[in-house]
């Protein structure tokens, strides 16, 4: 944060502020992306940008979802199809590994001009060369990548460019991440908690989950989030339960806190997903860790042992890891003597 404030004037805050009051008068998600990029353009400069959403049960690239700002559908289509995997963000694994700051292609790629993503991608087909883009996540929840564009004849994203957007990251997310969970009907949900507190703190409205979850003590036990990226959880003592929350506006101003169970298995996923494994990468992991065997995993998730060791190779890969022994060390941060 220090470093934006070095890089943003006076003026630069007041378009943040400007760009925040569009962000947040916008209907849906899609009008939101829509006037962002508008307001971009103005006070950054962009010649294009994207946004493809993330499923935030699994993490997996929403590709049949994404927004496009004045490019083509014809250059998306050929990025989903081949050269993704050779996209420097994909390949220095900066979406996976840091959330709400950009980075510019040309940092994660030096020698970009001469690869075959930009010479056979980039410029003939997206009519771009620099790229500023990264993840936006809100309270655990990863929500999205944005990568926005400049074609080859004008000039790199700056510093103040990049912090200029930075500043905007987490806003955004807060937007998305609120449509998300209304979109969702979350709230109201018999599975999980949902309280209702004014601007001063009182719970207005609780349910019985919520309620029994609490057990007697005050609602100011329970982590507020707010636009931190990182999951914020409730323990009562005996339950775990992750934390979301959500602004109210109108007649009662205030938040509503949404309380979601958490088991053993929830928490492993969790954590296994920092390493971007896909699905059935977080189930093979997870049966390790339990101490199965390749063929026990493979009667279990009703595939080839083949087909695990090639799930176990991608892990390893992912988690910089050599063997399976030390997949329980990585995740569970277990020593070496417990383990014994």
């Amino acid at each position: 944060m220090s470093g934006t404030v070095r890089l943003l004037s006076e003026r630069d805050y007041r378009e943040v502020l400007q760009t925040i009051d569009v962000i947040y008068s916008a209907p849906d998600h899609s009008s939101m992306f829509r006037a962002l990029c508008g307001e971009l353009r103005k006070f950054v400069g962009i010649y294009s940008a994207i946004f493809i959403p993330i499923d935030p049960r699994t993490n997996a690239l929403l590709f049949g979802n994404y927004e496009i700002y004045d490019n083509s559908e014809e250059a998306m289509l050929a990025y989903l199809t081949h050269y993704a995997p050779l996209d420097p963000y994909s390949m220095s694994g900066w979406l996976q590994n840091r959330v709400n700051e950009t980075a510019r292609n040309t940092d994660l790629d030096p020698d970009l001009d001469r690869t075959e993503f930009a010479c056979d991608f980039l410029m003939p087909l997206a009519s771009v060369f620099y790229v500023l883009g990264g993840t936006l996540q809100v309270q655990g929840d990863r929500l999205g990548i944005l990568a926005l564009h400049r074609q080859r004849h004008e000039h790199n994203f700056t510093n103040r460019d990049k912090a200029f957007v930075d500043a905007l990251f987490p806003l955004i997310a807060r937007f998305l991440h609120s449509r998300q969970l209304l979109g969702k009907e979350m709230l109201f949900s018999e599975t999980r908690g949902a309280i209702l507190v004014d601007e001063r703190g009182h719970p207005r409205y609780m349910n019985d989950m919520a309620r029994n979850a609490l057990g007697g003590r005050s609602v100011t036990r329970i982590p507020d989030p707010g636009f931190r990226p990182e999951a914020a959880h409730f323990h009562n003592g005996i339950d775990r339960y992750r934390v979301r929350t959500l602004p109210v506006g109108g007649k009662i101003k205030g938040r509503f806190i949404i309380l979601d169970p958490e088991n053993p298995r929830d928490v492993l996923s969790a954590k296994l997903t920092v390493f971007g494994l896909s699905v059935r990468e977080r189930e093979v992991a997870g049966l390790v860790i339990q101490g199965l065997s390749n063929r026990d995993i493979a009667l279990r998730l009703f595939i080839s042992e083949l087909t695990v060791k090639d799930h176990l190779k991608n892990i390893f890969g992912k988690m910089l890891i050599r063997r399976r022994s030390e997949l329980a060390n990585k995740i569970l941060g277990l020593s070496q003597a417990a383990r014994a």
